[in-house]
């Protein structure tokens, strides 16, 4: 097998460092990380067009790594992050005297120098990092239960959109009613993305709640503090929160939540488009039929074959690399990037994605 099977997995990792070097130099250079993001995954969709291959892995903990390195590589981000938005002397663990000794070019200065929309660059480059990046990670790993390990690294990652919400009512609560009126995450035809957006996160949150406590009562354990999935999360975020705020004060702790926020919408307009207007009888068996799918190679790429959506809602504790294409499912009209901008324009997407639907029911309606 080719090298490049392996390697293209290591893209997101450093997309990310891409975007954490951008923070570090400030002032424009804050933008770098989204522009990096827009440039190579909505021009790779464009001109590398699809991949259906299903290569045979040998050595699975290659690709594994990626996954892995997104917790620690994270985490220097948001610090990183936290470290920008100080000002005057305040250097947030000396990381900017540490920078200076190590590089002709005085981080400082370039801090001091970053203005309000440089800022608005920075929150942007890390809130779409933490989302394409963290969350998708995530994603993968709060699939595979059994393993506390990867449920550790996967909520603290989820901690810092401050998500604690996800892996509950996700495995537990929207693989089960995909399609259904039930399911939060699942966006109505007509409902527009910003509506989807504070239904799907109200109502997925109020329905992680009640799947944790139903849990809970179940084992027999308390309904608060340690034994509560819900409650450590929010005490991960708040470590979050209590970092930004020590490093930048009250400009830091809203910077924070506004990443946070990003990060979250991000994840919702994935949502949005997975699953549109596609329905299904709560009696149904889930078929690749009820989620849309693409085989953009290059989304495939740093996504880790998310977008494989249609095998992944199929057969949901698959690993990544195992997902079936399934060149027949409901196809996106573009990649996952070029895609959440169309999702932006609610009038521009349901002329876009109106075509797909009519074959949608033309083929699979009862």
């Amino acid at each position: 097998m080719s090298i490049y099977h392996y390697a293209k997995y290591y893209l997101t990792p450093l997309l990310a460092i891409a975007a954490m070097s951008g923070v570090l130099l400030g002032g424009y250079w804050m933008w770098l990380g989204f522009w990096v993001l827009l440039v190579i995954v909505v021009g790779g969709d464009a001109f590398l067009g699809e991949d259906s291959s299903k290569p045979p892995y040998r050595f699975p903990s290659l690709i594994e790594l990626p996954l892995h390195l997104a917790l620690p590589l994270l985490t220097l981000l948001l610090i990183s992050f936290a470290w920008s938005l100080g000002t005057g002397e305040k250097d947030f663990l000396k990381i900017g005297a540490t920078l200076n000794g190590l590089f002709p070019y005085d981080f400082l200065a370039g801090r001091d120098k970053t203005g309000p929309l440089d800022h608005i660059g920075g929150l942007i480059s890390v809130g779409f990092t933490v989302a394409g990046y963290g969350t998708n990670v995530a994603h993968e790993l709060t699939h595979r239960v059994k393993s506390h390990p990867s449920m550790f690294e996967g909520r603290w990652i989820l901690s810092m959109s401050c998500n604690s919400d996800f892996s509950i009512e996700h495995v537990y609560g929207h693989h089960v009613t995909v399609g259904t009126e039930e399911d939060p995450a699942t966006a109505r035809r007509g409902e527009n993305v910003y509506l989807f957006f504070l239904r799907s996160t109200l109502m997925g949150h109020l329905s992680a709640w009640r799947l944790e406590l139903r849990w809970l009562r179940k084992n027999g354990q308390s309904n608060w503090f340690w034994d509560n999935r819900m409650t450590k999360g929010y005490l991960m975020s708040l470590v979050w929160v209590a970092m930004f705020f020590y490093a930048g004060g009250v400009k830091g702790l809203l910077f924070f939540l506004g990443q946070a926020l990003f990060a979250k919408f991000i994840l919702e307009v994935v949502n949005y488009m997975e699953h549109y207007g596609l329905w299904r009888r709560p009696d149904e068996p889930i078929r690749p039929h009820h989620s849309w799918n693409t085989n953009k190679r290059m989304s495939g790429m740093v996504l880790y074959s998310l977008t494989r959506h249609s095998a992944h809602h199929e057969k949901p504790r698959i690993p990544f690399w195992n997902l079936d294409p399934y060149t027949q499912a409901p196809q996106m009209p573009y990649g996952y990037l070029t895609t959440i901008f169309v999702c932006l324009l609610p009038p521009l997407w349901y002329r876009v994605i109106d075509p797909g639907l009519r074959d949608w029911d033309l083929h699979y309606a009862a």
